[in-house]
This record gives C-alpha cells, sequence and structure tokens, in this order.
C-alpha cells in the first residue's frame, strides 16, 4: 500500500526514505514520460504524492537500460537514429557534449569566413548579435549594411553560424549551439566568377580579419573551407597567415574535410590551427555507438598530424535557410502533419494540395498519406519546420569553434595556444581507431571550459576539478555566483541537505569535501538556495533526472 506524503512526516510513498522538503518539491517536477512510467511501476501513485530521487533514478536505470542496441529509426520512419520510441528526437548540440550551461560566449566575438549567410532569426532575435557583414568577394573587402537576400551561397554560412551560435530561437531555444549569447562578424569569402573558393579569396577574407580583429574585438576565427591543394608540408601564404593570425591572438579553427582520404588542405594544415575532424555519434550519448565520420585526416605544415580533435560531423541540428522552397516545404509538411483528419482531408481538396502533390497521392487513405508526408520529411532531413540536420566537418569545426568562445567566455586571459592546449589535453580518444585519423580524440566540453576555468587567470586556478577522488575523500566544487547557499545531496547521505552543507571557498564557489563513500556506484546532486537543483556540470558521467536535467553519477572502488 502506498504511503502518503504529509507535511508532518515526509517520506517517500514508494520506499519509505526519509524526504527533505526542498528535494520533495523540486522531484515533484517530474515530466510525463518519467510519471507514465513510474505510474505503470507502481500503481495508484501520483507526482503530488511524492518521491525521492532513489526511487526516480531507479525509474531512469531502467528507461535506459531498456534502450534498444541498435537504431530503431527505419520502423519509426526517422532519418537519424533513435534507440527508444519515446526518445525519438535529435540531440541539441550541448546534450550531445555535456557542455557547461553557465557559458555560451557571452562577450566573445567569432568570426566566420564563408560563402555567404543569412541575418537568421536564430542570430537576430531577440538581440542583433551580428556585429559586421563583410562581402569580400572582391578585391577590396567592404561592410555591407543588408544582406537579407537568401541566396543559392548562403546556406552554408547559415548552417556554421547556427550550429556554433545560433539560439534556437525558432525551436524554443532546443537547438541551439554551445556559443549562443557570442557576437558575430561574417565575412563572405570566394568571388563573383566561381563556386570554388581558392587560396586568394580564403587570404583576403582572413587578413581582413587579423586588421580588423582589433576594432571587433574578434577573438576566434571558423573556416569551413578548404583551398587549392593538399598540403605537401610546406609552408604556404595561407598557412603563414593563420600562423600570423594566431601570433596575433586569434583562436583559428578549420575543417580536415570530408574526403576520408589521407590528405590536409590549407588552411587545416597550419600547424597552429585546431583542426577538426569528425565524430558519428549516433545521436546517442553512449560512447560504445560511437565511431570515426569519413573525415581527411594526414601531415600539414612540417609534417604535423592533423586532425587535432574530432567533433559531431553528423545529426548536427541546423537551421533551414528561410525564404527558399525548402523551408517552405518544411513548413508545409510538418502543419499537414499537425492537422486533424477532417482539416487535412479539406486541405487535400484545395489548389495548393492539387499543386504539391500527386493526384495518385491525393486519392489515398488518409492513413497512408500521412506515410507519405513522414517519408517526405525524413528524406529531406527535416526535425521541424524550421530546421535539418546537417553533416560534414563543416559542422564539426564550428562545434570546436563554440567550445573555444565558452572557454575565453570563462577565462577572457587565455591565449589561442592555450585554448588548443586544453582542447587536446581533454580530448577523449576512440578506442580502436588510428592516433593519425582522431588526433587527441572526440572533445569534452564539460572538462575543457573546467580547464579554462583553472588555468592562469581563471576563477577557479589552484582548485581541483569536480569530482576530485581521493583514497579517502571525494572532493565536490560548483561554480553559483548570487548563490546564498549550496547543498551537496546524494544517495551517501540520504539526500538531505544538512548533511551536505557547502561553504564558499571563494566569491560564487562552493565546496565541500566528504569522505570516499562505499564501493560502487552513487548519484548526487547540488542544492542552490533551497530551491534549485544543478547537476555537477563538470562531470560528464550522469543520468536523467525526470524533470529535464540530470543526476550526476560517482564511481568508487
Amino acid at each position: 500500500m502506498l504511503r502518503s506524503l504529509t507535511a508532518a512526516a515526509l517520506a517517500c510513498p514508494l520506499c519509505g526514505q526519509a524526504l527533505d522538503a526542498a528535494v520533495a518539491r523540486l522531484t515533484q517536477q517530474l515530466d510525463a514520460r518519467t510519471v507514465r512510467f513510474l505510474q505503470n511501476l507502481n500503481p495508484g501513485w501520483a507526482p503530488a504524492a511524492g518521491i525521492c530521487p532513489n526511487c526516480i533514478l531507479r525509474g531512469a536505470s531502467f528507461l535506459r537500460d531498456r534502450r534498444s542496441g541498435a537504431s530503431l529509426h527505419t520502423g519509426l520512419e526517422l532519418s537519424f537514429p533513435v534507440y527508444a520510441a519515446d526518445e525519438a528526437d535529435l540531440l541539441p548540440t550541448p546534450v550531445r557534449l555535456h557542455a557547461n550551461p553557465d557559458f555560451a560566449g557571452r562577450g566573445v566575438t567569432v568570426a566566420f569566413l564563408d560563402s555567404g549567410f543569412y541575418p537568421h532569426p536564430d542570430l537576430k532575435t531577440p538581440r542583433d548579435r551580428i556585429r559586421a557583414y563583410v562581402d569580400a568577394t572582391t578585391n577590396e573587402p567592404t561592410i555591407r549594411e543588408h544582406f537579407r537576400r537568401a541566396e543559392v551561397t548562403s546556406w552554408h554560412g547559415l548552417m556554421t553560424t547556427g550550429v556554433a551560435a545560433g539560439n534556437g530561437f525558432q525551436s524554443g531555444g532546443r537547438y541551439r549551439g554551445l556559443a549562443a549569447e557570442s557576437e558575430l562578424v561574417l565575412v563572405k569569402t570566394g568571388n563573383r566568377r566561381t563556386r570554388r573558393i581558392p587560396d586568394r579569396d580564403i587570404l583576403r577574407s582572413l587578413q581582413w580579419v587579423v586588421e580588423h580583429r582589433a576594432e571587433y574585438d574578434i577573438r576566434v576565427v571558423n573556416i569551413s573551407l578548404g583551398g587549392d591543394f593538399a598540403s605537401m608540408g610546406e609552408a604556404t601564404p595561407l598557412d603563414m597567415l593563420v600562423e600570423e593570425a594566431v601570433a596575433e591572438g586569434l583562436v583559428v579553427v578549420a575543417a580536415s574535410g570530408n574526403n576520408g582520404t589521407h590528405q590536409i588542405i590549407p588552411p587545416a594544415s597550419a600547424h597552429s590551427a585546431i583542426t577538426v575532424g569528425g565524430l558519428d555519434d549516433q545521436n546517442s550519448l553512449d560512447p560504445r555507438l560511437h565511431r570515426m565520420w569519413r573525415s581527411s585526416w594526414g601531415h600539414g605544415v612540417g609534417g604535423v598530424a592533423k586532425p587535432d580533435v574530432i567533433a559531431p560531423a553528423i545529426w548536427v541540428a541546423a537551421p533551414i535557410l528561410p525564404h527558399t522552397w525548402v523551408h517552405n516545404e518544411a513548413v508545409l509538411l510538418w502543419r499537414l502533419l499537425e492537422l486533424a483528419d477532417g482539416e487535412l482531408a479539406r486541405f487535400l481538396t484545395t489548389d495548393l494540395a492539387e499543386a504539391r502533390f500527386k493526384k495518385e497521392t491525393l486519392r489515398r487513405p488518409l492513413p497512408e498519406i500521412r506515410a507519405v508526408l513522414k517519408r517526405q520529411i525524413m528524406e529531406a532531413k527535416y526535425i521541424g519546420p524550421h530546421y535539418q540536420h546537417v553533416d560534414g566537418t563543416s559542422m564539426a569545426a564550428p562545434i570546436v569553434t563554440s567550445l573555444a568562445a565558452q572557454m575565453l567566455e570563462a577565462n577572457p586571459l587565455l591565449t589561442p595556444a592555450g585554448v588548443k592546449d586544453i582542447i587536446t589535453n581533454t580530448a577523449v580518444p576512440l578506442p580502436y581507431v588510428p592516433r593519425a585519423e582522431q588526433g587527441h580524440g572526440v572533445i569534452d566540453a564539460a572538462r575543457a571550459v573546467a580547464g579554462a576555468l583553472r588555468a592562469a587567470g581563471g576563477p577557479l586556478r589552484g582548485l581541483p576539478v569536480s569530482p576530485r577522488l581521493t583514497p579517502q575523500s571525494v572532493t565536490f566544487i560548483v561554480q553559483a555566483p548570487g548563490a546564498r547557499s549550496a547543498a551537496l545531496v546524494a544517495d551517501f547521505n540520504g539526500w538531505q541537505p544538512l548533511a551536505g552543507q557547502m561553504w564558499e571557498t571563494r566569491p560564487g564557489v562552493w565546496q565541500i569535501i566528504v569522505p570516499l563513500p562505499p564501493a560502487g556506484e552513487h548519484s548526487y546532486k547540488f542544492l542552490l538556495d533551497g530551491e534549485r537543483w544543478w547537476h555537477d556540470v563538470e562531470n560528464p558521467a550522469r543520468l536523467d533526472d525526470g524533470c529535464g536535467g540530470y543526476y550526476s553519477r560517482l564511481v568508487t572502488a
């Protein structure tokens, strides 16, 4: 029989675990999926009755363990891998990278060199973050005030800027980049005589960035372009300009290419560039499913091995270019799927329907027509009316660019060499993949920002990365500016805030050292001001908490 949760004696109605009042309030904010699952396991239970973190964790672990080992996307008519029917979503970039949500590139200006751009709502709403648009397609780069025309050349640059710095405005914030609050300088690169972008055009654009870096306070440059010929080990003028840019304080990030061959093309060949290859994470947080994307690799100037790191290069959400037939189709198909049967039947009799669909399609039963709509969405890789998933190291590079912007927000004193060292030193190698193909491995966004915070000039310099284990104890740290109190709540202290009170070791930095818990796997969170849950952002080991957040995980021996 279920116990009741009363004001007099707060206890979990499922297991009897004593509940702190603040923890009880927070665990009542469960999402519908978790509630349904827990109710199936415990008939008669309702969220208002309360539940302890241990019972939530048991349910979350069960949901995790029942995920399929192979993708179910074909049967679910999706164009990207999924492993449970009720988790049929494309992972947002910050989620798939376990990124630190405290940083979003605030105060950091990023320059993008690309074939064209578009002032998308994800970059301009609610605040216009585009500081300058530069047309460098002629011999004299010119700042343009307006560039609203949606051209074929606009696609690539819209995707790279959206992946790195879009705020997901048209997805309710879901499909945002890691640097969603950074400032942008957009440099249209190429020439008007040919669609190919040779070395001289990239040189002209990068030279403009170097010359105007102080004016716009540019700190990072993204180059998802390749020049003329594969590197032969000798420095080209473009390689040398990259070195000059880095010496002037610019972090230069370049895509390695998508041929899957043993060749690197400038500017990715430059020694000081952060050259990015591709990861296929299978739209999953399970590292056992991760593998290489078909990115290029090889040697650059002086025989330096490239790429330096890899990042997601497939199943990446990006904005669709507005005012194109692709965008119009995506909006139409998603609206039609949302119509009730009667509304859809009426639409199918309109002139628009006759113009858009074949006559034999319109004569089919409604279920078959809905199947046609889903199939068209799947084939076009639409993940919403305004987004589709894209691939290529052109998308992996801006992910690393956005991570660099996070790091520079965390510690503005970082040098380009410091940014590169931290990103490469915190990367995690893919097992069974040659070092030559992946460089130092998969970027670890949380640990890279943690490293930036502890580098010279960083606010956490001298403090360990949380959690730090010793044979006798564990140190936990949470950075929470403005918080009045913080507590560690965990299975090993009964989820009781009074047992885990933290002290403010520096302004906005809270710390606690506890005895090493018994051997096994443990879960914990931070409770801020007695009213906010927070996971350990520096710890990539985590499990869904059923409330849109995570429980952090700790393994002790």
